[in-house]
């Protein structure tokens, strides 16, 4: 199966502290394209830096479980919108291209109260900037930029013993042994580590969709508001569940007044039938879509005719995840890490173990003998006809829409 070639998400760059353990990581914006922060702007560039930390598929985040340091424009703090981001996790960055007017003092503030972090990036250490390094916790110097004696009489302005003193471009051992005994705190440049890019694949909003809503039906017992939250927020998705839900398969003699009306009209089982198809569809093209969810389905099928029986639910997110390559155009492999999903799903998928792994087995050979047209007469008779019974149904679901 082919996959997208892998596209720069981002550069990261690890920060140390005095025992040389891992404090922190600093995101850097990268794109294929080779453009820069000041090439697209800083506004957008927060926004796509973030967009692919938290929705790319890639294997190399696994040591961003220390907090990230992220620069931000002024523009984005007056917005007031905040790091869509847990506070604890991130240290924001205040470039020295920000002026610190009243209305940025103001805006740091109101961040600041929400529970978030600053760190003052190389800036300029005059009185207009004295109210934001009250509310920092992170003073960033550039030591290739200032003498040491500069430096310490910076560090003699900045009173607070609770501020972390932090040496960037520090680039060889003189130099970190020179700023760990003038008490420094964190330590980042080529002398620890260079940035690092990360390589991944990034998914299409409607694919993203898809994956979060997956990840809300397809538990024990989902959260009826997150999910009516969910579908409201994805206009498209919530029209044609609309649609589905007036169809003569569910129309009720009462009026829908809203997306909840949707979700008891259908319920859960059917609503996650239809979340998948309409989502699969809108990420793929029609026949892959087709394909992808009649496998899907018949391992439902399969797995209420099991003995011992088998979750028909479990064996239907196993087909719909097996198809995850042909779906997203990912490495299946990497895309499954990035979901919650049992060991036993995990082994069902690769491996073909447990239960759910061989009525996925038995969907892989039906679907092959069926499309390819090969090995039919040695197909149990009854498995054959449960199959081409799955696919009509699945045809008239896509014809419902």
């Amino acid at each position: 199966m082919n996959t997208k070639p892998l596209s720069r998400l981002l550069a990261s760059q690890p920060i140390y502290d005095r025992q040389d353990k891992l404090y922190a990581v600093e995101l850097l914006y990268r794109n294929d394209d080779g453009l820069t922060v000041l090439d697209i702007g800083e506004e957008r560039a927060t926004s796509e830096l973030l967009f692919n930390l938290c929705t790319g598929i890639t294997d190399q985040t696994e040591h961003f479980h220390s907090p990230v340091f992220i620069n931000v424009s002024a523009d984005f703090l007056l917005s007031r919108q905040f790091l869509p981001i847990d506070p604890g996790l991130v240290v924001v960055e205040l470039v020295e291209r920000i002026t610190p007017t009243s209305e940025v003092i103001d805006a740091v503030r109101a961040w600041h109260a929400r529970g978030f972090r600053f760190a003052l990036d190389d800036f300029e250490f005059g009185d207009d900037w004295k109210p934001l390094q009250e509310l920092a916790s992170v003073i960033k110097v550039d030591v290739s930029q200032h003498t040491p004696e500069q430096i310490e009489h910076y560090r003699n302005q900045c009173s607070s013993s609770d501020l972390l003193w932090l040496a960037e471009r520090v680039e060889d051992a003189p130099t970190h042994t020179r700023f760990l005994d003038m008490g420094f705190d964190l330590f980042q440049g080529y002398f620890h580590a260079r940035p690092t890019v990360i390589y991944g694949t990034k998914l299409s909003p409607s694919a993203l969709q898809l994956a979060r809503l997956l990840g809300l039906l397809y538990v024990e017992e989902p959260d009826t508001d997150r999910v009516i939250e969910a579908i409201s927020s994805d206009p498209s998705l919530a029209m044609s569940l609309i649609r589905v839900a007036n169809s003569p398969l569910y129309r009720a003699p009462t009026a829908l007044n809203g997306v909840k009306d949707v979700v008891v009209r259908m319920g859960f089982e059917n609503l996650r039938r239809w979340v998948t198809l309409i989502g699969v569809v809108n990420a793929t093209g029609t026949e892959t879509a087709r394909i992808v969810l009649t496998r899907a389905q018949i391992c439902s099928e399969l797995a209420k005719r099991s003995n011992p029986g088998s979750d028909p639910d479990s064996a239907f997110l196993a087909g719909l995840l097996s198809g995850a390559d042909a779906l997203f155009q990912v490495e299946k492999q990497v895309f499954l890490k990035q979901l919650q999903i049992s060991s036993e799903l995990i082994g069902a998928l690769t491996l073909g173990k447990g239960r759910v792994g061989k009525i996925l087995n038995l969907a892989y050979q039906l679907e092959h003998a069926v499309m390819m047209r090969e090995g039919l007469d040695r197909m149990d008779a009854r498995l054959l006809k449960l199959y081409l019974a799955t696919t009509h149904k699945v045809q008239a679901l896509f014809n419902e829409m």
